[in-house]
């Protein structure tokens, strides 16, 4: 804790948050006098004994965090909030007898096609003529007016919403489009990323490896077949299909790599540095700026800049500063899948860097590398999906590394479309997609667990904590030099 505080602080935070959201007996009353208190408690204390010793120190800088995140989250959860559009849409139900309503929402991204629909995520900001607020799953009917639709739509909508899921089905003819973002960063980013997606299925590309490629490097998966989709999933790499923290910092190392030959010394830091963190974030610029993303860029933007400075600043700090900073801004993103994916494998990767540094060989590295990172995740996929791939760990070794090559080769033939590019990106392509359905139709490739069952998931993160934390401690304390 002395090394790295702001870990504390993060998991302090989350609790507050997370506390407020299942103890519904707890009023923001509560929490505010929590953090009071605990403020209180700490400054009598500091005047009483002068010098506090850590314990105290900590424990009260702890429940005062925990207070400060119960009051954020009360005051952002849905459930609590008397804006919340389905909370009104449910009195309204309740009142006249219909779930009818004419709502006002804004795309928060571009809709991607599935089996029957096409599926977008929204903001409300209106119901039936009053303010109101919250998310919403959308499905558009599967027409050419569907396919219009980009990020930044405002619409208006007329239908019968489903309360519990907050979500809505629709067609064409019950919605129109009342205003596009047209000047907004990541409106102009999705634009970009809709263009390269264009272009590379305009190209001399397989369409089958085109849209395996989309969804590797764009995170673009309305084009990638359904059995390719089943077989990632099924082998433990799902999250290969999303670009997320491991795609970024692929790209960042990808960067270093190439300019292997800058010289060392804090002029040559500085010069890779900064070309790194101009790659992470023009990466993050073609590929739609989703949040998820920019919060990845964000991370390894602090991890670079510290390289730069050779502060020795504890990695897992700048993780946990980053996340405190998210939380602060949109305490429920800790009930979010892609925030808790993200997280969860960053950590895992930095828990795992002393083994990692033990290793000279690449191969060896991006092997280590794939399977914290998968580890670390394991509890959040198999509380959500309730399944566990026990050939995680093979996929990971033997095709996460090649993600690195799919994204060097997938943006050569994004700059230069042609046969010369295409062939080596398919064959790649062909090659992860045989290695993946072949670990996947292994025996017992897919263990259901109990939906119900959340003790498994609590004894998996505990098992994954301990190996990774002890791991981390054992290396640590093994290449300590003697008499330090």
């Amino acid at each position: 804790m002395r090394r790295n505080p702001m870990v504390a602080v993060a998991l302090a935070l989350m609790a507050g948050i997370a506390g407020q959201h299942w103890l519904t007996a707890v009023g923001n009353t509560a929490w505010a006098m929590l953090t009071a208190g605990a403020a209180l408690a700490g400054g009598i204390l500091l005047v009483l004994r002068r010098r506090m010793t850590l314990f105290p120190t900590l424990l009260l800088t702890l429940l005062c965090v925990a207070g400060i995140g119960g009051m954020l989250g009360r005051r952002s959860d849905p459930q609590y909030n008397s804006r919340d559009w389905a909370a009104i849409a449910d009195l309204k139900a309740s009142e006249q007898g219909n779930t009818k309503v004419i709502i006002k929402v804004r795309l928060t991204e571009t809709p991607q096609p599935r089996k029957r629909s096409w599926l977008a995520k929204a903001r409300v900001y209106g119901l039936d003529g009053k303010e109101s607020e919250g998310e919403i799953l959308l499905f558009f009917r599967n027409d050419t007016a569907a396919t219009a639709l980009r990020y930044g739509d405002s619409l208006l909508i007329h239908g019968y919403p489903d309360l519990g899921k907050r979500m809505l089905y629709t067609t064409s003819d019950h919605y129109i489009i009342t205003a596009r973002d047209s000047t907004s960063l990541r409106a102009r980013s999705e634009r970009i990323r809709m263009g390269l997606l264009k272009r590379m299925n305009s190209g001399p590309l397989d369409s089958r490896e085109a849209g395996l490629a989309a969804a590797l490097v764009l995170g673009w998966r309305g084009n990638l077949e359904p059995e390719t989709q089943a077989s990632f999933r099924d082998a433990g790499i799902a999250h290969l299909l999303a670009v997320s923290g491991l795609h970024v910092g692929l790209v960042a190392i990808i960067t270093g790599l190439l300019f292997f030959w800058v010289p060392k010394e804090r002029k040559g830091r500085i010069i890779r540095g900064a070309i790194q963190l101009a790659t992470v974030w023009i990466f993050a610029l073609l590929t739609g700026m989703a949040p998820s993303t920019t919060r990845a860029a964000l991370m390894f933007s602090l991890f670079i800049v510290s390289n730069i400075t050779e502060r020795n600043t504890p990695k897992m700090n700048l993780l946990a500063t980053t996340a405190i900073l998210t939380l602060v801004a949109q305490p429920m993103l800790l009930f979010n899948i892609g925030w808790q994916l993200s997280y969860a494998a960053v950590a895992g990767i930095l828990l795992a860097l002393p083994i990692i540094t033990l290793y000279h060989n690449r191969l060896w590295q991006a092997a280590i590398v794939s399977i914290a990172a998968t580890a670390a995740t394991l509890p959040v996929t198999t509380s959500v999906f309730h399944t566990i791939q026990p050939y995680f760990l093979i996929a990971n070794v033997v095709i996460v590394p090649l993600a690195g090559v799919v994204l060097a080769l997938a943006i050569a033939y994004l700059a230069v479309p042609c046969e010369v590019t295409a062939w080596p990106l398919e064959w790649v392509l062909k090659g992860v997609e045989r290695l993946t359905a072949r670990v996947s139709e292994l025996p017992g490739a897919v263990v259901e667990l109990v939906p119900t069952a959340g003790w498994t998931t609590a004894i998996i993160a505990l098992a994954v904590a301990t190996v990774l934390i002890g791991g981390n401690i054992a290396v640590r304390r093994v290449s300590r030099p003697a008499g330090l």
